[in-house]
């Protein structure tokens, strides 16, 4: 493990901590093939694709509080220099950045290490509380990540684990099920003795970059929030008060000149969010009437004509009732359990897609600009 902080004193505490993954959540990475690691080495700043939106959404969150960025990825640390260079080409500053060392874990013989994201992420989420608790910044976080691994599970747990709602004797079950070496589960441990009770995480996001369906993620009792893209993560935090109008529209006009996207687009992700509970159709009204339409989204076709045809449909949605957060732990060898069944079969449903032409790409989620 590697990280690297920036000189970012501050005398009082910030507002919030923003958590984040970075392959798949905010940048579009494929560390699966030779190629992919190869492409990630070489390829400038400059050249690096963001998940569309996601620069938006960050960089109108950051700048909207006295904020700080963690960045936990299973990126090697190779890739430091590009990572950072990255964060200051897009005006956001990171914190704390922590990736993983591929060549420490070969050097030693821990293959298990490189595969594992559980006990590593873990391990670095709370060295990064620990961090921040040091600088008595350790405030509420909001986290991202997506469905390609297991971040549902580690965030949910890293919250449990602070909150003193796992013991210790069945945090090292779960850690030696994971694939945690000896002396990885006594050092997390060891971490967890350091911190002080508490219950940091307010909300976690995860992009469903593979096209997961959201029932995916149902098992985590509505501790995690399954997104399709910004837009619809701008809106449930502005249904919580943590994103004003700013955010949605700087998100949504990313949307629309980088990426593209149309107006029909754009509606959709509002219906399918209000559809499933993550906004109340309150906010879906003024972002479709009042909001898009005076952004550039107007020049991809959201009109006032158009928004008035939206917002007569929002009024037929039926939106859920988003479920409550649940206190007492989840049961995470089930969970662990299920998230290595679902790997397994998305990889045999692509693997058996590629003789197919389009059906893989359709699969892998990469034929979809939301």
């Amino acid at each position: 493990m590697s990280d690297i902080a920036a000189d970012s004193s501050g005398i009082t505490p910030p507002d919030v901590v923003y958590r984040w993954d970075l392959d798949k959540t905010y940048l579009h990475t494929d560390f699966s093939t030779v190629r992919g690691l190869i492409q990630a080495a070489v390829e400038s700043a400059q050249r690096r694709r963001t998940i569309p939106g996601m620069r938006a959404l960050l960089s109108a969150l950051w700048h909207g509080h006295d904020a700080r960025v963690v960045v936990v990825s299973g990126s090697p640390t190779f890739l430091r220099r590009k990572i950072l260079a990255l964060f200051q080409l897009h005006g956001i500053r990171c914190d704390r950045l922590v990736l993983k060392d591929f060549g420490a874990a070969v050097a030693k013989g821990r293959f298990r290490s490189i595969t594992a994201q559980v006990p590593y992420k873990l391990r670095a989420h709370l060295d990064t509380r620990l961090w921040l608790a040091a600088r008595h910044e350790d405030v509420g976080e909001i986290c991202f990540g997506d469905d390609a691994e297991v971040d549902a599970l580690v965030y949910c747990l890293y919250a449990d684990v602070c909150a003193r709602r796992v013991e210790p004797a069945r945090l090292a079950r779960i850690l030696d099920l994971s694939g945690a070496y000896p002396d990885e589960i006594a050092s997390i441990l060891e971490r967890v003795g350091q911190l002080a009770q508490g219950d940091p995480v307010r909300r976690i996001f995860i992009h469903l970059e593979g096209n997961s369906p959201p029932a995916r993620f149902g098992a985590y009792r509505g501790r995690v929030t399954a997104t399709f893209n910004a837009l619809q993560i701008a809106l449930h935090l502005a249904t919580e008060h943590l994103a004003d109008d700013r955010v949605l529209t700087e998100v949504a006009e990313e949307l629309v000149r980088d990426h593209r996207v149309s107006a029909e687009g754009l509606a959709g992700s509002i219906e399918d969010a209000l559809r499933r509970g993550l906004c109340t159709r309150e906010l879906a009204s003024h972002a479709v009437v009042d909001l898009l339409p005076r952004t550039i989204a107007y020049d991809s076709g959201f009109t006032p004509n158009f928004a008035g045809r939206v917002a007569g449909r929002l009024g037929q949605q039926l939106p859920e009732t988003p479920a409550a957060q649940a206190l007492p732990p989840l049961p995470y060898e089930t969970l662990f359990a299920a998230e290595q069944a679902f790997t397994k079969a998305r990889k045999l449903a692509l693997q058996t897609a590629g003789k197919i032409p389009g059906l893989a790409d359709f699969l892998g989620g990469r034929d979809h600009d939301l």
